[in-house]
């Protein structure tokens, strides 16, 4: 089985006592009501985009890896990418745990929007080293003196002496990118919340109330916008920001999303006011969100967000069976597939047993030899990527014990995740079914 890239470890985060969550390209978080998994899954959105706001903490590992590049500037090495040795690697991961043992709850505090917000404690574990990073190192002289250029690949170049902000840069760099990696390397995660529907009716009113409120960014205040998270407030954002004439990352599953709504969804461009609307009958007037079923409401921020948005590796997704017959949950779960196998990471929070179970159906189409999976696939009407293999998915289920949450690894066989909470249900509402036939038949 292949190692995530690393797994975050939170302690004492709301009612979550500990838990150690592996970044697996598909993770559901499952479990009743009220046991924090927006908290684990907003902490995991935080992590990804706001950790680089951090100064990172300057002690021994920081001062070694800054003498270490010190020392490659002052050869003027000239090399495509920067090796990077297991003593280096140890290093890079003690800086940003040193950075967020130190600074976590600052990072929970802007997560969440909330001054004062507590976390016991955040850490990174278990980091994939990467052999080398794509960094450039190029020095020359200019009117007397050293001149270093750092060059990121897909970024921009930064010029300094060695001893003052292109150290400093460097060093935040290698720190956060090591350890983030790929997931962070085209931006911030998408977070589409729980609620949508809400989002959707009312989203225009909350932009008016977010333009201009530079608090909501810096963190440095409570922001006078709605009483909102920071993923909900980015989630606006998004829907304030979208353009029709953008193409996004994934149009094919965007398009597939919408054979299961029966219709289309339209982006009518205002800077800050943007419509969405959805046409069920080609020629036929379109409606808005306010007259469109909860069904179009829930699914419009996906389907937008896949046909509109680029520049992210990570898609958070609270509740995606919210208002959903069984059969698009089964669809909703089949676009989710193709995504993660075309590398997009999805992290899902979820009630329902008929969407894992239709997740488990393809984790068991991925466990079968070739020969056999093509032939499933055919019968069932799937396409040849519609499988998922056990490394691509981790699961987590939250339980009360107690005063506190536990988070518990779900155990992964080739049959899929198990999980016992839903099998419980199932199990007590088959038992109750069999009680009412026998006591109605005269037999109990």
């Amino acid at each position: 089985m292949s190692p995530p890239p690393w797994k975050l470890v939170v302690e004492d985060l709301g009612r979550i006592g500990h838990a150690e969550i592996e970044a697996r390209p598909l993770l559901l978080f499952v479990g009743q009501n009220n046991t924090g998994k927006t908290y684990l899954a907003s902490m995991l959105w935080g992590l990804l985009s706001l950790s680089r706001e951090l100064p990172l903490t300057r002690g021994p590992a920081y001062q070694r890896c800054a003498a270490w590049l010190h020392q490659r500037f002052a050869h003027r090495e000239q090399e495509s990418s920067i090796e990077v040795t297991p003593e280096v690697h140890g290093d890079l991961v003690q800086i940003v745990n040193d950075t967020l043992r130190e600074q976590g709850g600052t990072l929970a505090e802007r997560a969440f929007n909330r001054p004062g917000f507590r976390i016991g404690k955040i850490e990174i574990r278990d980091v994939a080293r990467r052999s080398e990073m794509p960094v450039r190192l190029e020095s020359f002289e200019e009117e007397g003196r050293l001149v270093t250029m750092l060059s990121v690949a897909e970024g921009p170049s930064v010029f300094g002496r060695p001893h003052d902000d292109i150290l400093a840069y460097a060093v935040d760099y290698l720190a956060w990118g090591h350890i983030l990696g790929v997931l962070a390397d085209r931006g911030n995660p998408v977070f589409l919340p729980a609620s949508r529907t809400g989002f959707m009716l009312l989203y225009r009113s909350l932009a008016q109330r977010l333009v201009g409120d530079a608090l909501v960014k810096t963190g440095a205040a409570r922001p006078r916008a709605p009483d909102l998270t920071r993923p909900a407030v980015d989630f606006v954002e998004l829907l304030m920001n979208l353009r029709p004439d953008t193409l996004g990352a994934y149009p094919e599953e965007a398009a597939l999303l919408e054979q299961a709504l029966g219709g289309r969804l339209s982006v009518q461009s205002d800077i800050g006011q943007n419509e969405v609307r959805y046409e069920h009958t080609p020629g036929e007037p379109s409606l808005p969100m306010q007259l469109s079923s909860s069904l179009v409401t829930e699914l419009a921020p996906l389907v937008l967000t896949l046909r509109h948005v680029s520049g992210y590796r990570v898609l958070i997704i609270e509740e995606p069976e919210a208002h959903l017959h069984p059969h698009i949950q089964r669809a909703l779960a089949q676009v989710i597939v193709r995504l993660v196998r075309k590398g997009l990471y999805v992290w899902i929070t979820t009630h329902s047993e008929n969407f894992c179970q239709q997740i488990n159906n393809f984790l068991k189409i991925g466990a079968l030899p070739p020969e056999q999976r093509a032939e499933a696939q055919e019968k069932l009407g799937y396409a040849e990527q519609d499988y998922l293999d056990l490394d691509d998915v981790g699961g987590y289920e939250l339980t009360v014990e107690g005063a506190q949450s536990v988070v518990h690894e779900l155990k992964k066989t080739p049959q899929g995740l198990v999980m016992p909470g839903f099998n419980k249900e199932l199990f007590d509402l088959a038992k109750e079914v069999d009680y009412l036939d026998d006591l109605a038949a005269g037999k109990a």
